[in-house]
Order: C-alpha cells, then structure tokens, then sequence
C-alpha cells in the first residue's frame, strides 16, 4: 500500500482539488474548499500587537495593543520594569474605611475593607507594638507609643489585681519603686496598712468615681495610708478607710512633715475610725518650713473623727471640697503646740461645702495656753493670716464656721440652720485684729455671730436673720461692729456682755472696753424679752451712733437699746426712719418728769404744763430701785474665786451677783437678780467683794446714771422750765438758777458727774426781745441786775452819735484830782456824806471838773 509520504508533492493547491477522508465508516472525498469551510479566516495583525479578545462573549478576535511597561520583540512579550514597584504609583490620599486592600487567603486572592484589616489587628496576639509611634492632639512631637505608656503604668502591670478582694498592697508598692506615675482602672483595689509611701515624687491617677483604695487589715495605730514622698499627687481616688470592718483607732490618709508638697484633686476620703485619730485626711504639721499642699474638689465623709485636718503648716489650699456627716469637724487647720512654735500661716478655705459635722469649717481654736484644761483667750493665737471665703456651711450641730487666731479673713460665707436655739452659732470668731464681714447667716441658732473675747477686730456688713441673738461681741476689745443688717432675732440683736465666757462657767479673761456699735440696720418684731442692743454688767466706753432702728409687729421704741453702764455714747439713731421724735413731760409721781427713749440724742418738747424736774431714760425709768451692774474698782490679787455681797440704803432688798476672776484678779461681776427697793438711783451702793485674794474693790449702781459726756438736744415748741434747786438727776445751768427756754429754742444737756449740764444756756429770762429792736434785761426770783466792770473799769454809755460817751464809776472819797472822765459822766462816793456823795462831771476830760451836787 502506497504511503503519503511516498507520493509526489503537489506543485500547488486549488479549492477544487480533493483529498480523501473518512466520513461514519466509508472513504470518500472532498474538495479542499469543503474542508476549509469552517475554518477561521486568515489573521492580520499590526506589527507590535496582539491577537485576542477584549470584549465579553464569543467573537472574532481582536487586536490588543502591548501598553506600558511591556514589550513584544521576536515574538516575545516581557515585562519593560519592575512588575509591581509601589514607589512608582501615584500618591493617594489617607484611606477610607471602604478601601479595599488585597490579600491571600486560603490561596485565593481576595479583597478586605481598610476599616476590616484594622479592626483584625486586635484580635492578633503577642503583637509588639512598642514601636508605634504616635502624636499626641495638640502636640508638635512625634513619640513611640512605648514612651507614651511609660508617662503612667498600670498598676495591674505589677500584679494588682484590682478584684476588691485580692490584697494588692505589695503591687502598688512594687509599681511606686518603679518611679513612674501610677494610673488606675475603674475597680476596687485593697491596700491593707500601715503602707508607707516614700520616694521623691508620687502620683496616682484614677478613674472618676469609679477608682476605690480600700483596707480590709490595719496592723498598729499608725496611719492606714502614711505619705512620706517629697511630692504626691492624687486624682479622682476614692479613700475608703473602711471603719465598718477597721475598728482600730488610727489615722486614714496622713500626710507626714516630710512631704512639703502634695495635691489631691477629685478624691474622697471616708470610712476612717477611732475615737482620736479617725480622720479621712491628715497634714501633719511642718511649720516652719513653707509647703504647698492643694486640695481640690474633693470630698470627706463618714468618718468617726474629723473629714480634713490640716496641722500647723506655712500654705494649704482647701479649694471647692465638700465635708458631710463626719463624727468631728468637716474641714479643720487647728494644732495646739504648748511650746506656742508651730503655727499655721496662709492657709485659705474657699468655696467649700460642709454640712451634718459637729462644725462645718474650723480654723485655730481659743485655748491661749494649749493645755488639755483650757485657758481661754487671745493670747498665743495659732492661726495666723487664714482665708476662709465663700464657703456653704449647713445643718452642722454646733457652728456653721468657727474662727480663733490673728489676722483671718471670714468673708462672703452662707451659713444656713447650723446650731440650735439652745446653742450654736452661725460663726464663732473669737479672733484679733481680723475681719468678719459679708456673710450671709440664716436659721435658728443661739447667736448669728458669736464674736465674744475678741479684740481689735471688725464684724461688717454681714446678714443676720432668724437666730436667737444677732451679734455677741461681748467681752471685747476695741471692736467695731458696723453696717449689719440683722433682722427678725427672737432675743436680741447685738448682745454685749462685759465679760463673756463658754457657758460652762469658764470666762474669756477680758473686760469689755471701747467698742462701737455704729451703722447697723437692727429690725425686730418681739414685744418683749429682746430687741436692738443689750449692755450687761457695765461694759465700757461704747459708741451707739447712726443705727436704725426698725420696728415691727409688737416692737416699742423702748427696746431699742438697754445699756447697763455708765460710760455710753449714743448719737444719730432712728427709730423707724421717724425725722422728729416728741418727749414731753409728765407727772410722775408729782415729778414732772420726761421719760425718753435711751436710743435718741435729741426730741422735740411740744408741751410742759409745769416745770421740768426730771429727765431719765425709758430704761433708767424701769429700772428704778434695781441694781443694774456692778463696776469693779480694782481688780485685787492673789483670787482663784470671789464672792459678790451688795448692800444699800432704804429698804433694798434681793440684789445678787457672781463675781468673775481671772489671772487671780476679779475682772468683772455679773448681776443675776437686781432686787428692787433701793434708793438714790444712779448713785452708787456698797458692793463687797470676798473671797481667798485682796484688794478687789466694786461698786454697785442703783438704777441706771446719767453717763458721762451723754447728750440730749431738746427743740423747745413751746417754753419750757428746766428746775435746778430739787432735780433728779440734777440738772445745772451756768445761771445756778431754773433756766427757761423760750419757744422754738434749743438746749443741749451733757451727762456731767451723774447728773444734767446745760451746754448752753438760753437767756430768755434775762433777756428778752420786744420784736421792735429794743432789749429789757430781766431778772427772776426778785433779783437785782449786777454789773460788775472789772479792775479800774467803769460802766460807759455810748451812742453811735457819742461814740466817747460817759462813764458811771463808784469809788470812795472825792473824784477830784483821782477820776479822768468825759463831761455829763457820773460818780457815787460809797463813804457817802453830806454834800459829798453823788458827783458830776462839768467840764473837761481830765481829773479835774468834777462837782458835788449831793
């Protein structure tokens, strides 16, 4: 059988040549165009394409052209650069979160969203991630995130666990070795005590209300928390010292001398028990050594002692801290340092709030020789230069805020219903040369402020209402008591013992002396038992001036001002802004008597229907026959307890009276039953003194005197007789004699050895005033017109026509040669004679010219 490949090669090929094929079985033939008919034309292609196809579907092919970085050449096509250089790309802006990122997953290539890689990073452990570099908002400087973890660790990142159980005490102490700040989570974290922190700087970062210390143990009486770091710092960290399970009697968080520099910011301290120490936050003292301790916006409560107590340092700042229901004080400065050497200085209280404690806020105490028996007084004081400004103290069982020390600032506080009426204050200031002014004192308590043994010291501008008593500065020294406005007390306004004590029979050691109570708006609505101001027991040298004085309801003019003493100067009172008061006189008693109110210094008389013989105040008047104070003389020696005896003559009776020693002197007496029926009121009765010292000598005032330099200025609108001879309290005029002023005149009386002194005499008795020009000289009582030139002189008649005029000259014996005068003047020879006792002046000026004509 014959092979293709032995036949002759064909010289070429036609569309009608036929080639054998095999077609279902059998041989046959076909024409070489049959057989070409389905196949694909022929292909021309431009130099440097290639064939393909780009569109979607079946189709003919189609030219693809070779783009950028490739290259056909021989039939070969390669790549012209890096087949993915991504420097090469285009710059594209920062991701979205629908970016799609490729990535290979389970052999396949697939697409992920930027926000989904991101998200998965999380989930990927052990990634170190220390490198990270970061810039924190606001800042310039780009920093690894490792640097950025390292400005505070976790305390977890030293095994605290954090669980309110685990005892995580050893932890915190491992993380503070490590110097860094220490943040802490939102957890419960127990640290057992005493746990001492040292080192040079310290601080603690919480979690806003959510970050817990707490002690399940205690080992000794120590501190449950002693800081002894040069500098601390903590914010927001609940302190809970955790009494309910803690019983043993030891400090909470206590700050030690040797950290002169701390802050606490947002933190609370509560829980802290014992019966001495249980204080939520303690600065030891430090002084001499300046400090800087800050706290601010922090809160102390429920702890057995006090909430805050800041020793005697030199600068605390106690800012917008709230102190509730705490055993003791809320917020306290106070140290007693018998040595009289560590103090505190320039400390502030500001804007804090403090209610439910026995003392709202507390700075220095009274105690002048810091023993565990006090000796009260101002001496010693051991807070010096202290702020205590806008603060909100309430509901506080005995003082709202209680002040003691030299040169404090009280100012712009709330005090609402700290006290009761049994006792209590809004704020006791027992300081000097300090200021108490512009605080607003509101409730029931016994005084609004109870300034008593102050000294040097002014109590201004404050709002006082609803208290029992106003203002007590009592026992005072060199106060000045000024624009107040008290209003409403249910005793009395301003209440002014002579000497003041604690109530419990222990005196403030001072009498009172020169005080001004002067400017003050006083508004009270009682009948009786209370009123404007109460002098007691004779306190000394006071000024009641320019008060006004408002009534209301059942209020009289009567109780304005009560002042048992007799050195008093009251001047420019009203008495519900009335522009003229009217006191006229009336019989009592067959006295014609004017009974006038003890506030003013000057009224009106509209009517005298007879001689005035009396002029007395309302409380002179009530208190007639009574022993109204009793003034110490001299103090005495060598007394550690007196007793008081008052006799007096007529039938007096009942008058008892203590007497009040101190320094083993006795400084004062006060009256505790006047007795009644004693006579001579305003002078003085026999008070003696007994008791295991010498010396000590007083005296009794019956009734009440005319204080010394007292004035009253009386409009006369009618004519008014004052008598002399017979008056009580005496009344003197220059004239020696009944002086009457005339009708639309004045007259001014002066307090002058117990009794009344014209100031200035009007002369309508003497002389008096036709209305024409012309003037009569008068006399009363029958008596003759004395004129009395003096020495040499004589009585001279002038006109404005004679201005030289002539002279009227008594003498003995003749004129003649001895008498120089003008003719017409006149001289009477008191030899007399015959001829020789009356003589005229006939000629010339000099000597001679004289003439007896009888």
């Amino acid at each position: 059988m014959t092979h293709i490949n032995q036949l002759a090669p064909a010289v070429s090929v036609a569309d009608t040549d036929q080639i054998p094929i095999c077609q279902n079985g059998i041989t046959r033939s076909a024409t070489r165009a049959q057989i070409l008919a389905g196949v694909q034309a022929q292909l021309a292609l431009t130099s440097g394409t290639v064939l393909g196809r780009a569109g979607r579907g079946t189709g003919a092919p189609e030219s693809i052209t070779v783009g950028a970085n490739l290259a056909l050449a021989g039939g070969v096509l390669s790549a012209a650069a890096a087949p993915f250089d991504i420097s090469a790309l285009p710059q594209a802006a920062s991701p979205n979160p629908a970016d799609l990122i490729p990535i290979s997953r389970g052999g396949s290539n697939v697409a992920v969203s930027y926000s989904e890689l991101m998200a998965g990073i999380a989930a990927v452990p052990n990634i170190i991630a220390s490198g990270v570099v970061a810039t924190a908002s606001g800042a310039t400087a780009t920093r690894s995130l490792a640097h950025f973890l390292a400005d505070a660790v976790a305390v977890e990142a030293f095994g605290a666990a954090g669980d309110g159980a685990t005892d995580d005490t050893a932890a915190f102490a491992a993380a503070l070795a490590d110097g860094q700040p220490i943040r802490l989570g939102p957890k419960t974290y127990i640290v057992n005590g005493q746990w001492t922190i040292t080192g040079s700087a310290v601080a603690m970062i919480g979690v806003p209300g959510k970050t817990v210390l707490r002690r399940l143990t205690q080992t000794g009486n120590g501190a449950w928390i002693s800081i002894q770091s040069s500098l601390f710092r903590a914010d927001c960290i609940i302190f809970d010292a955790h009494r309910t399970g803690v019983y043993e009697n030891s400090w909470g968080v206590l700050v030690a001398p040797s950290c002169l520099d701390s802050e606490f910011t947002s933190c609370v301290f509560t829980g802290s028990g014992g019966a001495t120490l249980g204080c939520g936050l303690t600065i030891q003292a430090s002084d001499p050594a300046p400090v800087r301790h800050v706290l601010r916006a922090c809160e102390a409560s429920n702890n057995a002692g006090h909430g805050i107590w800041v020793q005697a340092v030199e600068g605390v700042q106690i800012i917008a801290c709230r102190a509730h229901g705490n055993g003791g004080y809320g917020i306290t400065i106070d140290y007693t340092d018998p040595a009289f050497v560590q103090k505190l200085h320039l400390c502030q209280v500001i804007a804090c709030e403090a209610w439910g404690n026995q003392r709202g806020i507390s700075v220095g105490n009274f105690n002048a020789t810091n023993t565990t028996l006090p000796i009260w007084g101002n001496a010693n004081p051991d807070a010096i230069s202290i702020l205590i400004a806008e603060n909100n103290c309430h509901d506080n069982s005995v003082y709202g805020i209680a002040a003691s020390g030299r040169a404090l600032s009280v100012q712009s506080n709330l005090l609402t219903n700290n006290g009761t009426s049994g006792g209590g204050a809004g704020i006791v200031a027992n300081v000097s040369y300090s200021l108490v002014a512009g605080n607003m004192i509101t409730g029931t308590s016994q005084f609004g402020i109870d300034a008593g043994g102050s000294i040097d010291s002014d109590i201004a501008r404050n709002y006082i209402n609803g208290t029992v008593h106003g203002i007590n500065p009592g026992g005072s020294v060199n106060m000045r008591i000024a624009g107040n406005w008290v209003q409403e007390c249910t005793g009395w306004a301003i209440v002014v013992n002579n000497v003041e004590s604690d109530g419990a029979g222990n005196n403030f050691g001072l009498a009172c002396n020169t005080m001004a109570i002067t400017d003050n708006w006083i508004c009270f609505a009682i009948g009786n038992g209370g009123g404007g101001v109460l002098l007691l027991d004779g306190p000394q040298s006071v000024l009641v001036a320019r008060n006004s004085f408002v009534g209301i309801g059942a209020a009289t003019i009567y109780q304005c001002l009560w002042a048992n003493t007799d050195t008093v100067t009251i001047e420019g009172n009203t008495w519900n802004f009335q522009q003229r008061m009217v006191c006229n006189p009336a019989a009592i008693g067959g006295v014609q008597q004017i009974a006038y109110p003890d506030m003013l210094d000057g009224f009106m008389i509209t009517a005298a229907a007879a001689p005035v013989q009396s002029m007395v105040s309302l409380r002179q008047k009530a208190t007639a026959g009574q022993i109204t104070f009793i003034k110490v003389i001299n103090g005495g020696i060598g007394y550690t307890g007196a007793t008081v005896t008052v006799s007096g003559s007529g039938s007096g009776s009942g008058a008892m009276a203590s007497a009040i020693v101190s320094g083993g002197a006795v400084i004062g007496v006060a009256v505790t039953d006047p007795g009644s029926g004693y006579v001579a009121n305003g002078s003085a009765a026999s008070a003696v003194i007994t008791g295991d010292g010498t010396g000590a000598t007083a005296a009794a005032f019956v009734g009440l005197p005319v204080p010394e330099e007292r004035r009253i200025r009386l409009r006369c609108n009618c004519s008014v007789i004052f008598t002399r001879i017979g008056s009580s309290p005496f009344q003197e005029n220059w004239t020696r004699f009944d002086m009457m002023v005339p009708a639309n005149a004045e007259v001014e009386w002066i307090g002058t050895w117990g009794g009344w002194c014209s100031a200035s005499a009007p002369l309508a008795d003497y002389l008096r005033f036709a209305g024409d020009g012309s003037l009569a000289m008068c006399t009363l009582n029958n008596a003759d017109i004395w004129i009395r030139p003096n020495g040499s002189g004589h009585l001279r008649v002038t006109s404005d026509a004679e201005p030289a005029g002539i002279t009227s000259s008594i003498g003995r014996g003749s004129p003649l040669g001895v008498l120089s005068a003008p003719p017409g003047s006149d001289y009477r020879n008191l030899n007399g004679g015959a001829g020789s006792t009356l003589w005229i002046k006939q000629s010339g000026t000099d000597a001679s010219g004289w003439a007896a004509i009888g």
